[in-house]
């Protein structure tokens, strides 16, 4: 390998090819010595020092998915890394801070350029991170309640040890809480460069592509990535089966050519009830991962800034930030600038009308050159759409947010109000005021397909190029220096640590949400002229999911675990565009010159009075199965409920063992 340099100039080399090549062999060999219990150790035998993970069958829980996890003392769950700049006293200083909230750690120093830091920690500590982070568990009861580390037999469900009761995904993110205030100040000196969780070798095993497999596995997803994460690969999976019923009923349209009213039913019912469903499916997810309760008095996002305050709530030393600065930020410089985009956004689409009735003033109806304004017009939506989520970032990083449910839920709405216009504008500028419907449906599946291309070739490009860049560094790899491994403890954490540091950092689901949103839009807006597109997006959904989750697995480094109650400002949005729906394709039916005549003949001095009767009828129809179908499953209801009483039965049982000790007194 090449000498010590910039860790910019190992980024390269910094893929997992050693990792699936040694490391993965280790691991498993590892897995099967554990399997084979103590038969094969010799009274002098030392136990391996780093175990991912142990792997037995469940046969008692529910949700849990094929095994659960049981937690090795020596597991490494966090490296962290230091910079250049950062000395021996520094790395040291920083371990005795980690170490002073029972964290072990093991320091090593391979260069003046590589420094690590492995953190790991005991069951016994990890509970008690857990119980002060207050994390919902399932009990004894099958309610979920707030761990509590002195009752930890009433989480200890039939055939559980303590060391199952937390998840993989939890760990990390209880360590990185509990240190992240006291190394703070290192970070923003510069000393401490990356601090990452490591992927484990057995656990990815479970992601692997199986062409036999009719489902993702969300509930080993969620375990691993957390809750966040979890949720979006839910949502896909729904979404994209609830895709077949609109691409049956697009072929029924095109091959019968089904009434438009008819289309427009269907879609008001299907986008409808497929909203509503999805709400009683996240309910039961957010539910068993506990986190179903989640409010606005979670603890604050890590780039929340403020100063440190007494909760006027629980008492706690808190960071507190007054929200009339919020507020001031948000509507007096982040509205209008998002105003200004909108507005820009339109004009850009006007315009782009204006070249393209150039071009066929100049070159007539027949000339392919009538196809380049729209491919252009489709490119620059997509450029001005990943330069807008750049703004829309630092706006909302200005406003501030306590928690992160807020901040996601302010950055998706000025990210809609843009993408509409961005994205839709031209298809309803070109409906309802040139009404032109061969237009439309030219213009809708110029820019489908565009915008379909392009989410392919970023799909397949970044992982086709993240295998280039391994093959690369497979071909310039070097076995470790001699004069290296002498400070090296475990050289096969050690690389492990190092390749994954170069990887790139996963930062959300945001773009992936966005994606699908756009797709949303285009597949009910205008269905009654693209009766093909929910058949686009279901091909494209179903190669799209396996593929994120590969560059998830294999391209990012892992991220600490997020914690969600729901798909956030994401589940306005779709039903945002379900209402638009409603009234675009309406407006379509309405334009159809038998519609016309039909309701002039009938109503001839208020015929726009149908449209509006129609229109209600619809809304009413949707507003009725809005109300039919309760977001929030019967067994979800009743697992609260259970869970609200036993609490209060526990508050009552502990007034009165305290009545009865001062009466004793």
């Amino acid at each position: 390998r090449p000498g010590p340099g910039p860790r910019t100039r190992n980024i390269i080399e910094n893929q997992l090819f050693r990792r699936q090549r040694s490391l993965k062999l280790e691991a498993l060999q590892r897995q099967r010595t554990l399997n084979s219990g103590d038969e094969g150790l010799g009274p002098d035998a030392e136990p391996f020092d780093k175990v991912s993970c142990s792997l037995t069958p469940s046969t008692s829980l529910p949700h849990q998915g094929d095994f659960d996890i049981m937690i090795s003392p020596a597991q490494t769950h966090i490296v962290i890394i230091f910079t250049d700049k950062a000395k021996l006293r520094h790395c040291q200083d920083v371990e005795k801070i980690i170490q002073e909230f029972g964290i072990q750690t093991t320091l090593e120093i391979v260069g003046k350029t590589e420094k690590y830091l492995y953190l790991s920690a005991s069951v016994d500590t990890l509970l008690r991170l857990a119980d002060a982070a207050e994390l919902e568990k399932m009990t004894t009861t099958n309610s979920m309640q707030k761990f509590n580390y002195g009752c930890i037999s009433d989480f200890l469900l039939p055939g559980m040890t303590k060391d199952k009761i937390l998840r993989y995904c939890e760990i990390p993110v209880l360590i990185k809480d509990v240190i992240q205030d006291g190394i703070k100040s290192y970070v923003q000196k510069g000393y401490i460069e990356d601090m990452f969780p490591l992927h484990d070798i057995l656990y990815l095993e479970r992601f692997n592509w199986n062409l036999k497999r009719t489902k993702l596995p969300i509930e080993d997803i969620r375990n691993y990535f957390g809750s966040s994460i979890g949720l979006y690969f839910g949502f896909i999976e729904f979404y994209t089966k609830a895709l077949i019923f609109p691409a049956v009923f697009g072929l029924l349209q095109v091959l019968f050519d089904l009434n438009i009213s008819l289309v427009c039913s269907f879609y008001v019912v299907w986008t409808t009830i497929f909203l509503e469903l999805w709400k009683r499916k996240c309910a039961g997810y957010s539910y068993r991962w506990g986190t179903i309760e989640m409010n606005s008095l979670d603890k604050p996002r890590s780039a929340y800034q403020g100063q440190m305050r007494p909760d006027p709530i629980t008492g706690k030393m808190t960071l507190q930030y007054p929200m009339r600065y919020t507020y001031l930020q948000m509507y007096c410089i982040s509205y209008p600038v998002v105003l200004g985009c909108v507005v820009a956004a339109g004009c850009f689409a006007l315009y782009q009308f204006q070249i393209e009735a150039e071009v066929l003033a100049d070159f007539g109806p027949d000339s392919w050159l009538l196809y380049i304004p729209v491919i252009v017009q489709s490119v620059l939506i997509a450029i001005f759409s990943w330069a807008y989520e750049k703004l829309a970032t630092f706006l909302t990083n200005l406003e501030n947010h306590r928690t992160r449910s807020q901040y996601d839920r302010h950055r998706v709405n000025k990210l809609m109000l843009f993408e509409i216009v961005n994205n839709f504008f031209s298809q309803f500028y070109i409906a309802f005021v040139l009404q032109d419907l061969r237009q439309l449906k030219y213009q809708l599946m110029m820019q489908l397909l565009v915008f379909q291309v392009l989410c392919i070739a970023q799909e397949i490009g970044i992982p086709l190029l993240a295998v280039l860049r391994q093959k690369y560094a497979e071909f310039r790899h070097r076995e470790v220096a001699e004069e290296k491994l002498r400070s090296i403890s475990d050289v096969s954490r050690y690389e492990q640590s190092f390749y994954e540091s170069g990887l790139d950092e996963y930062h959300s689901t945001y773009e992936d949400y966005l994606q699908v949103c756009i797709q949303f839009g285009f597949v009910v807006l205008f269905a009654a002229v693209a009766p093909f597109a929910a058949i686009g997006a279901l091909l494209n959904n179903i190669f799209a999911a396996h593929i994120d989750m590969w560059k998830l697995c294999n391209i990012f480094k892992r991220p600490f675990a997020r914690r969600a109650k729901n798909i956030g400002a994401w589940q306005l949005a779709f039903e945002l565009l379900s209402v638009m729906a409603l009234l675009s394709n309406c407006g379509l039916l309405f334009l159809q010159p038998n519609v016309k005549d039909f309701f002039s003949h009938w109503l001839p001095s208020v015929p726009d009075l149908s449209f509006v009767i129609f229109e209600h009828l619809l809304l009413g129809l949707k507003f009725l199965i809005h109300k039919v179908i309760h977001e929030r499953p019967r067994w979800v209801r009743i697992g609260l409920l259970k869970s609200d009483y036993e609490t209060s039965q526990a508050l009552k049982q502990l007034k009165w063992v305290f009545l009865d000790a001062n009466n004793e007194k």
